[in-house]
């Protein structure tokens, strides 16, 4: 998979839970036989500025597209692969080689917010260039690098989500190569085998305990060297995926953590082996909020791994104002979608106004603030102690009408 460093990036609202088809391309040398191939799942959020508020779009790389621009490469140019689209939209990645291997070197998004279909009011109209080093690992030549693992790739106001990547350049005698090389993210820990023995004793299914609350993991973003995001709490991930089985997954306390910060938007990326989660907040009216998540998560479903996607830009949770903090000791439920929950555990957030690297005063949520029972209290005892001067009044009035007799 393609990742690269990251520090700024954007999502938009998805309404539901889908399952996404890589797209395939190759660019073919002069005698028409294949130089270049990949295929590949592109999730693209961008930010821009529409009419008064700033706006996000999400696509996807879709199935039609031009390979105009592509090269394979010669004597004084490097291999290209650009992978055209829509109104002026494209991604592009250039490789070299040396040893004996590989490796792509700068991937190019370029977007056009002059298309109307993709960024409906946009205001500035033109077409801007994203361009970030790659970090993909060097490959064998003759070898198809792969990458089945989600993967965020962040910079200004993009981000941009792999998953089910395959790249091959240099592609020798125009085929595709059955050597594989796996990025790092796919390559788990090898499981010894399990012998097993025949018994006449039934032994049955055992049920399959619920995960362990998740850890607080403690994440930071920064603006340059100083911190401008605080985020402290634990994830638990319930999805519902298109077979209708429940999966229930704790988000690793130590995942990788990136972000942006502004004046009225943050965001925050966390990416575990198998998701990447974000979150955006926004303010309104002196108040912060999350009024945005996204989460990538790749499941294993009847024996295959499938990625599925959901999200929600229709939120309003953890409110506090600007320059505190947000804290929630106890555990909160989070409806993302119909297919994904989030329960957070422990929560403690600054998106705005950080200082000296520290949480300014917190603002407790509902759950956490007990003295909100001190009314209910007082007026429970109010009301109770109406109703038994009703009822003394009332037996009272009965004792007196007793003691007359009728003439």
């Amino acid at each position: 998979m393609l990742r690269f460093g990251a520090s700024h990036f954007v999502v938009l609202l998805v309404a539901a839970i889908s399952v996404a088809q890589a797209v395939k391309i190759e660019v073919h040398g002069k005698d028409n036989t294949t130089c270049i191939y990949a295929v590949l799942s592109v999730n693209f959020t961008v930010l821009y500025e529409g009419n008064g508020t700033m706006e996000n779009a999400t696509f996807q790389l879709p199935d039609s597209l031009s390979s105009n621009g592509s090269t394979c490469g010669g004597n004084n140019s490097a291999p290209l692969l650009n992978m055209g689209f829509g109104t002026g939209h494209s991604l592009s990645l250039n490789f070299s080689h040396t040893d004996g291997k590989f490796s792509g070197d700068v991937l190019t998004f370029t977007y056009n917010t002059s298309d109307a279909k993709l960024f409906p009011g946009a205001k500035n109209k033109s077409v801007k260039h994203v361009a970030v080093n790659s970090l993909m690992e060097p490959v064998p030549l003759n070898t198809i690098y792969t990458c089945r693992s989600v993967r965020a790739i962040a910079s200004e106001a993009v981000v941009m989500v792999f998953w089910h990547v395959g790249i091959q350049a240099f592609v020798e005698n125009g085929t595709i190569s059955k050597n594989e090389s796996f990025c790092k993210a796919d390559v788990s820990t090898t499981v010894s085998p399990v012998t097993t023995q025949t018994t006449s004793t039934v032994t049955p299914i055992p049920t399959k305990p619920p995960p362990d609350l998740p850890a607080v993991g403690n994440y930071t973003v920064k603006n340059g060297s100083d911190p401008c995001l605080l985020a402290n709490m634990g994830l638990q991930l319930n999805i519902t995926n298109t077979e209708n089985q429940i999966h229930v997954i704790n988000i690793n306390s130590n995942s990788t953590a990136s972000g942006r910060c502004g004046d009225k938007h943050s965001v925050l990326l966390l990416e575990d082996t198998d998701a990447t989660i974000q979150f955006h907040f926004f303010v309104e009216q002196s108040k912060f909020f999350l009024k945005e998540v996204q989460a990538n998560v790749s499941l294993l479903v009847n024996g295959s791994t499938t990625t599925l996607n959901s999200s929600n830009g229709n939120l309003k949770y953890w409110q506090a104002f600007v320059g505190s903090s947000y804290i929630c000791r106890n555990e909160q439920r989070l409806v993302v979608t119909d297919k994904l929950a989030i329960n957070t555990f422990n929560v403690w957030l600054q998106p705005f106004e950080v200082k000296n690297g520290t949480f300014s005063r917190a603002e407790e949520c509902s759950l956490d603030d007990d003295s909100i029972l001190i009314p209910i209290i007082v007026g429970a005892a109010l009301a109770g102690l109406i109703v038994i001067v009703v009822i003394a009044y009332v037996i009272g009035r009965r004792r007196s009408y007793a003691g007359y007799q009728t003439l």
